[in-house]
């Protein structure tokens, strides 16, 4: 399949004139965007997308420009119970997508994917990602009583990655997104700490991505 990191996007927050970097975002309609509602958080005052860095799989990310062209963007619709923020730009600009949204239905465990993202965002460093791995399994989750389709993907997902698409490499198509690592619960509470912005009881080699089913029920 075709590189896809051009189209994805780095999400912000600006509060007077310093910029905190998100996580991850991707086009999925002419001027909307879908990303993990944890990512942008109730409000959208100050949240802005960064223009990509890069055109072309063949350019060097520069780590060392720190400034980008942003737009600004607003919330349009929200699942909290999913983790599924829709986002809407207000510019003039378009994206013309070359991919469609299908679902996990489509796949099954040891099918390859593609993940895209910005994995290191927690330490101020956008360059976006491309892993190649595999499904591991298929699950439901539940929350608040609701059960969501989810896939477990065969790498290790950092925060910067949450709301970045996972494309199904045999058809091209975004089959879900990123929405974090497996974190076990323990009896009474507690128990877990956070060491460089990382709890260590996520630190195992799956990552979990809902089904992107979800996100087109949640467009208009």
């Amino acid at each position: 399949m075709k590189f896809e990191g051009s189209a994805v996007l780095p999400l912000a927050k600006v509060d007077g004139g310093q910029g905190q970097l998100l996580g991850s975002c991707f086009p999925v309609a002419s001027r909307l965007l879908a990303t993990a509602m944890h990512v942008v958080g109730p409000s959208d005052a100050g949240l802005v997308a960064l223009t990509p860095s890069i055109s072309s799989p063949q350019d060097y990310q520069d780590t060392t420009v720190n400034s980008s062209e942003y737009m600004s963007v607003k919330i349009v619709a929200a699942d909290p119970i999913r983790d599924i923020c829709i986002l809407e730009f207000s510019n003039q600009s378009n994206f013309n997508l070359d991919y469609d949204l299908t679902g996990t239905d489509i796949i099954s465990p040891g099918a390859e994917v593609a993940v895209y993202g910005y994995p290191h965002m927690d330490f101020g460093r956008r360059v976006v990602t491309v892993q190649r791995t595999h499904v591991g399994a298929k699950v439901l989750i539940p929350n608040n009583g609701v059960k969501s389709k989810h896939i477990v993907v065969n790498t290790q997902f950092r925060p910067g990655q949450s709301g970045g698409p996972v494309f199904d490499v045999q058809t091209g198509t975004v089959c879900a997104m990123v929405t974090g690592s497996y974190l076990p619960t323990f009896e009474g509470g507690g128990g877990s700490i956070i060491i460089s912005g990382v709890d260590p009881n996520t630190l195992h080699q799956t990552g979990h991505a809902i089904s992107a089913e979800y996100i087109k029920e949640m467009l208009p």
